[in-house]
């Protein structure tokens, strides 16, 4: 039984095209570090009413 085990291993292997059968854990991988960040922007927001001067005026500068 364990040489049919063998075989078909070793068929498995030669059909996928691997030498043999590893794990990436705790390795680096070329080309892994690609990515991006979705941050939120903070919300700013401007007084209109009960201004200094009334609120039928220009808004002052933005940040």
């Amino acid at each position: 039984m364990a040489v049919d085990e063998d075989d078909e291993d070793a068929l498995l292997k030669k059909l996928m095209g691997f030498t043999t059968f590893k794990s990436t854990q705790n390795t680096k991988v070329p080309g892994n570090q690609i990515y991006g960040v979705r941050k939120e922007k903070k919300t700013t927001y401007r007084q209109y009413m009960n201004r200094v001067g009334g609120f039928n005026r220009p808004l002052s500068p933005s940040r």
